[in-house]
């Protein structure tokens, strides 16, 4: 079993936001320390759900001051930037990090945040496509000569080059249609699945659907243990995991609730953001589903969580991705949870023989 960590740095409203952040790297520094295979951060932009605009900015920082884990992005909204730009940052954040960055993307979702960019978000899978085309071909030896929709270069020399052999290994953030599971895997490229948007009784769905269309595109994938992001919270107490981080979050859900969607002001939902249509309702049917599957929240004693853990691993999930405690949790009790998590549950699964 795999443990990674996943940092949103949400703002809540009785913390500034340079606290948010500072906290965050203290999380950051923690999990590092104490044997998380992985570490990543989240972009967005112009709200309390997450305040990582800077997103290479601050991998830069991880960089520094992590030594063990790979880091990686979930996600760069790409249609945001300007391909290059993400071949050149990625490659810098490679070089600093000693070849430990995966770069996953996504195609953005949030419309305010499509606007303020002065971009039209019915346009944004058509950039994403292409722009992951664009990043590719930066990292081979000769000059980019590109010629599509959006990027029109000819003998361009990007520089630096990652330092990874083969260059940075490429991750997809995909909803839950069949469509964008089935590009990321004709790409061969692993998918990103879970965290705040996420259904997640739909989750072993979309895990099987990317392996069955990998084998159909003939790439091998038996080998690659698909990450899912979920909420940590470890407490002594069941009562007391609960209490702590009830109702943390709720001004940030509230104000989620109203930007944190592709329709316009009319609620008009664009063509390429169709499964978006009736979002609410599916996600409320798939997590009563979920629970009904035994799918249940990572928030308990140690024994709780190792029992949920035990329970998702039988469902095919053998790498997870913790959003750690909430924001706004007193950051005492949010790394002691991280400690206790890392001693009393992380072990269990490494004594087992399958992978700290």
């Amino acid at each position: 079993m795999k443990f990674g960590q996943f940092e949103l740095v949400r703002w809540h409203q009785d913390v500034t936001p340079a606290d948010s952040i500072s906290r965050a790297m203290e999380k950051i520094e923690l999990g590092d320390q104490m044997g998380m295979d992985e570490i990543w951060l989240a972009e967005h932009h112009f709200s309390r759900h997450g305040l990582v605009s800077g997103i290479f900015s601050l991998l830069g920082n991880v960089a520094s001051r992590t030594k063990n884990a790979r880091i990686g992005t979930a996600v760069v909204v790409l249609p945001f930037h300007h391909p290059i730009r993400v071949a050149e940052e990625a490659a810098t954040v490679d070089i600093l990090s000693g070849g430990r960055l995966t770069l996953g993307v996504g195609v953005g979702y949030q419309r305010m945040e499509f606007e303020a960019f002065g971009l039209d978000i019915e346009e944004s899978r058509r950039r994403f496509r292409e722009y992951i085309t664009v990043i590719k071909k930066s990292w081979e030896p000769e000059p980019l000569t590109f010629k599509g929709d959006f990027i029109d270069v000819q003998d361009v020399r990007v520089l630096p080059k990652p330092v990874q052999e083969g260059g940075i290994p490429i991750h997809i953030a995909v909803s839950t249609s069949p469509e964008s599971v089935d590009f990321a895997a004709s790409q061969n490229m692993p998918i990103i699945v879970g965290g705040p948007t996420a259904a997640m009784g739909q989750v072993p769905e979309v895990l099987g659907l990317w392996h069955e269309r990998m084998e159909h595109y003939g790439n091998p994938h038996e080998h690659i243990d698909l990450a899912v992001a979920v909420n940590i919270y470890v407490a002594p107490t069941q009562e007391q995991a609960e209490s702590d981080i009830a109702g943390l979050e709720d001004v940030i859900e509230e104000e989620f609730a109203r930007v944190g969607n592709p329709r316009s002001a009319d609620g008009v939902t664009p063509e390429d953001y169709r499964h978006w249509e009736h979002r609410d309702r599916d996600r409320a049917v798939a997590n009563e589903a979920a629970r009904e599957a035994g799918i249940l929240p990572l928030v308990g004693t140690p024994e709780v969580v190792i029992e949920r853990i035990e329970h998702w691993r039988s469902l095919g999930v053998n790498s997870i991705r913790g959003a750690f405690g909430a924001a706004g949790l007193d950051q005492g009790k949010m790394l002691d949870s991280m400690r206790m998590f890392a001693e009393e549950v992380m072990p269990h699964f490494a004594e087992e023989g399958v992978g700290a």
